[in-house]
């Protein structure tokens, strides 16, 4: 027997036969894509606070768009205000002809590394982590509060969901949704942070002050949430799939 006919798999069974075919049923479904790789600093100069892309994330941009494109039929497409997150979106736009809508809640988390070396920068990072837990929700030092943070991004993930007829309700100690016939397919460009509050927030999940180590995920890396019916009503969001990079992999391999 031949090696490609040893890792042939055998037909699908019926329980994967009929989860495959609920999967691929029409709901509404949230693409959060991270941007690509960040020139934060030029020539080892110092900082930037609004970098924009490597050459090797406009590759990283370039990949993930010609997957997400013959993947998904997006509806509509939102975009950071940064640089490195529109940058990360153009390919999205001419590869699916989406018209990109820029919304300021999406933005990272603020810091104030403006002008830093990379050694204060990185000093600057280790000295806020190592801070006691309960300082953690004050934010990054002399910069946005995590509180301030996780109200911006929710606020800016419910009035871009609600564009679209998607309204959230408390049932009991639940949060369902109310979602329109025509169930929508929305792309997000933005960051790690960004993306994590959402992911926390549409998850219903307790939030914390470093989101983006509870749901880390690598640059130009996708994560998909799917809503799915609850009860004799509503809908609920599911995390169908997480951190997907294999993209990129297949990108270097051509």
């Amino acid at each position: 027997m031949s090696r490609e006919q040893s890792e042939t798999p055998p037909p699908r069974g019926p329980t994967a036969e009929r989860e495959l075919s609920d999967r691929a049923k029409p709901h509404a479904q949230i693409v959060l894509l991270r941007h690509g790789e960040p020139q934060w600093s030029v020539d080892d100069g110092p900082a930037v606070s609004d970098p924009t892309l490597t050459p090797f994330g406009a590759w990283q941009a370039k990949a993930s768009a010609r997957v997400l494109a013959a993947e998904h039929q997006f509806d509509a497409l939102y975009v950071s205000p940064h640089r490195r997150a529109r940058e990360t979106a153009d390919p999205l736009v001419k590869e699916a002809g989406l018209e990109p809508v820029t919304v300021d809640q999406l933005a990272e988390v603020g810091v104030a590394v403006e002008g830093f070396s990379s050694e204060e920068a990185d000093r600057y990072f280790v000295e806020g982590s190592r801070r006691p837990l309960g300082e953690h929700w004050n934010g990054w030092p002399g910069a946005e509060t995590f509180h301030d943070f996780h109200e911006r991004v929710t606020s800016g993930i419910t009035d871009i969901l609600l564009r679209h007829a998607c309204r959230s309700y408390r049932e009991h100690d639940f949060t369902v949704w109310d979602l329109p016939e025509e169930k929508p397919s929305i792309a997000i460009v933005a960051h790690m942070g960004t993306n994590a509050v959402i992911l926390t927030h549409l998850l219903d999940i307790r939030p914390v002050p470093w989101e983006w180590l509870r749901f880390e995920t690598g640059l130009a890396a996708y994560s998909i949430l799917q809503a799915r019916r609850i009860g004799p009503q509503g809908y609920v969001w599911s995390l169908l799939q997480f951190d997907r990079e294999d993209h990129l992999v297949q990108a270097r391999l051509r």
